[in-house]
């Protein structure tokens, strides 16, 4: 069986997110590993269903060089990530499979497919399956082992022989995430991956929690992937030695609030230190999960950057999206984490509910009195699935459903009374 695990071509010349629920343009050339696609990759290499890995986005190829890609490998399965912006796209992936191997099995994951399943395979005709629940890679592990038998596999809305769109029942979740094993690091093309932030090449991603101690409700990860689960700290330092060993020198951590747990983090950077692991790295958490003792050690263990979710200055615009946060924890985490050498990244959104032309303009004006290393500014986009898409659904904000068109790069795809989407676009993009 020749199994694909791919991350479909970029829609920009700059790369796009699909990772885990992320949506969107990149605004500068941000080269992430898809660890999501090449984790499924390992899981599958770890239990007998060794398999290609390829990521088209990164290498910025085409989906004309996917085909002569299909050509020569001639795939009996591939599974393919997708994103919200990018779904029209993401299933020519299907239609370009089809088209070298007709019998060929197509499977679409992703936040987007989770919520939208059935519409998505209904609108994809060349989309054989699309996986609901959120432990992909279990589930493609169910899908391949009863390829025969689709209606074994869980977690899943398939196309039986009468091209009728049958619902499976949801996969079992995932017990312990040490039994996922670890991402198949040495599939990358280790010259591809790079950003802004980085210090030394070449640079993979490794993800040590799963999902997010915090209830946003513009976010993917409490929307779709349920309670954190940590790693062992073993498991984390093996994974941790392998990288150095395949060559790597950086690694960007994928956690929603990496900080979350400072026993666990300490054990983590203690091991890291004594046991010699130079690796540097970044991670993203949460302002209020940070303390001086802990920076040390982030510092003494390698850490370079450390980028924290701010979206907004407007006290009713963050209570408004459940985000937990005041401006004191932001200008405290700031300073807290410049002193102990450590540059930190805010993310800021534009656009959410309650958002007046004054709050953006607060937001702004307040993001230029902080000393942070760097600062990103982005319009607010309603993730199907997500609360904020419902909310905004229900008040009918929302201008239409062209999923491409949902990208926090491009014009909002909502007005509000008061508040138009070209102000909300011209606000971000030039303050």
């Amino acid at each position: 069986m020749n199994i694909y695990t791919l991350e479909p071509p970029a829609t920009s010349k700059t790369g796009v997110q699909r990772i885990y629920g992320g949506n969107g343009t990149n605004k500068s050339d941000f080269r992430k590993a898809p660890i999501d696609v090449f984790w499924m990759s390992g899981y599958l290499r770890k239990n007998g269903f060794d398999n290609i890995f390829h990521d088209s986005n990164n290498s910025r190829e085409t989906l004309d060089d996917l085909e002569k890609r299909f050509l020569s490998e001639k795939p009996n399965v591939v599974f393919f990530s997708t994103s919200t912006c990018t779904i029209y796209e993401d299933v020519k992936v299907a239609t370009i499979a089809k088209k070298v191997n007709p019998s060929c099995i197509t499977v679409a994951f992703g936040t987007h497919v989770m919520e939208l399943t059935t519409e998505t395979l209904a609108e994809a005709p060349d989309v054989d399956i699309g996986i609901f629940s959120n432990e992909w890679e279990l589930v493609a592990l169910d899908i391949v082992n009863n390829l025969n038998n689709l209606s074994s596999a869980k977690g899943i809305v398939y196309r039986n022989s009468n091209n009728e769109l049958v619902k499976t029942d949801p996969h079992p979740p995932l017990k312990q995430y040490d039994d996922l094993g670890f991402p198949a690091h040495d599939k990358l093309d280790q010259s591809l991956y790079a950003d802004p932030t980085m210090r030394r090449s070449p640079k993979t991603m490794v993800q040590f929690s799963r999902s997010c101690i915090a209830k946003c409700n513009f976010c993917c990860q409490p929307a779709f992937f349920g309670n954190v689960m940590n790693r062992s700290v073993d498991s984390i330092i093996e994974e941790l030695k392998w990288v150095k060993e395949l060559g790597f020198k950086e690694v960007f951590i994928n956690d929603a609030t990496f900080t979350y747990d400072h026993d666990w983090n300490k054990e983590i950077f203690q091991r890291m230190i004594d046991e010699k692991i130079d690796l540097s790295w970044w991670c993203t958490t949460r302002s209020h999960c940070l303390d001086k003792e802990l920076l040390s050690l982030m510092k003494q263990a390698g850490c370079h950057t450390i980028g924290v979710g701010f979206e907004s200055a407007d006290d009713q615009v963050l209570k408004n999206i459940k985000k937990g946060l005041r401006l004191d924890y932001i200008k405290n985490a700031i300073k807290m984490t410049r002193d102990a050498d450590i540059d930190i990244l805010l993310f800021c959104v534009l656009g959410f509910l309650g958002e007046t032309r004054e709050s953006m303009y607060e937001t702004i004006d307040f993001l230029q009195t902080l000393n942070a290393s760097f600062i990103t500014l982005g319009i607010a986009v309603p993730a199907p699935g997500t609360g904020f898409y419902h909310q905004m659904k229900e008040k009918g904000y929302l201008l239409h459903d062209k999923w491409d068109l949902y990208d926090p790069l491009k014009l909002p795809v909502y007005n509000y009374p008061n508040l138009s989407a070209e102000e909300i676009y011209d606000a971000a993009a030039y303050g």
